[in-house]
């Protein structure tokens, strides 16, 4: 699930970027579905939000009011995984629209429960009222209809691209398989970080070297003679950006 470049996980390999503008690969749109049919990659809630668009402080009050329950909620500390981070998104998604949080819930463990047990398309269409999975025409909650060229006037949630303004905060929350130019995220590949394209060097430990010991992009690609300096002005961009959202 990367950019220019191709990556190897566990499933095999991803090549290229027809996942901007909104349209995946077929084979990336496979990760993507084995992605959320499994708990992969691990977030504590600090990232979970960075990532997501939604405050920890709300992920804990979801996963500890039944609202939304992240895969690693027993372990200690409490842990998001990669699709949690998706689905997440989801809810805040359908909450912008004034869903009720009961409501927006109940939508989102459907979508999750049927993704894990069938192959389904699970971009959703939604008015805040109107609920339709993939190229549904109907509400399976609630039987309603929609009419010819409704479909194409609902909003629709793509699972990977970047989302803004989900919260009364204007939060930004990045594409989930190209967070920046030069960066992609796998959930295969340390536990979700973002990552430097063609590399397993993690944005974040850019961002630290050039944080906290002050060093500049030409230092730092001194370093990892691998990465460019755009590369890494890219990856510490993306980090800081990151880091004011949440």
């Amino acid at each position: 699930m990367l950019g220019r470049e191709v990556a190897t996980c566990d499933t095999g390999s991803v090549s290229s970027g027809s996942d901007r503008g909104g349209m995946l690969s077929a084979e990336q749109r496979t990760l993507v579905w084995q992605a959320l049919k499994f708990p992969r990659g691990r977030y504590t809630a600090e990232r979970a939000g960075q990532l997501s668009a939604v405050p920890s402080r709300t992920l804990h009050d979801w996963a500890t009011s039944g609202t939304l329950v992240p895969d690693w909620m027993a372990a200690s500390p409490r842990g998001w995984s990669y699709r949690d981070i998706v689905y997440v998104r989801m809810l805040a998604w359908l909450r912008s629209k004034r869903m009720a949080r009961t409501r927006a819930s109940s939508r989102v463990r459907a979508v999750r429960a049927l993704v894990a047990r069938s192959r389904i398309d699970p971009d959703i269409r939604s008015d805040g009222s109107m609920f339709l999975i993939g190229g549904e025409k109907e509400d399976r909650f609630t039987g309603q209809q929609a009419f010819d060229g409704l479909n194409e006037l609902l909003d629709v949630f793509h699972l990977t691209e970047p989302i803004e303004g989900v919260s009364t905060s204007e939060l930004w929350g990045p594409s989930l398989l190209h967070p920046s130019e030069h960066t992609y995220i796998s959930p295969w590949v340390l536990h979700g970080e973002p990552c430097v394209a063609e590399s397993r060097i993690p944005s974040a430990a850019l961002y630290t070297l050039n944080v906290e010991r002050g060093l500049g992009a030409a230092e730092i690609s001194a370093l990892y003679p691998s990465l460019s300096e755009a590369e890494v002005e890219d990856a510490i961009d993306l980090e800081k950006r990151l880091r004011r959202a949440a």
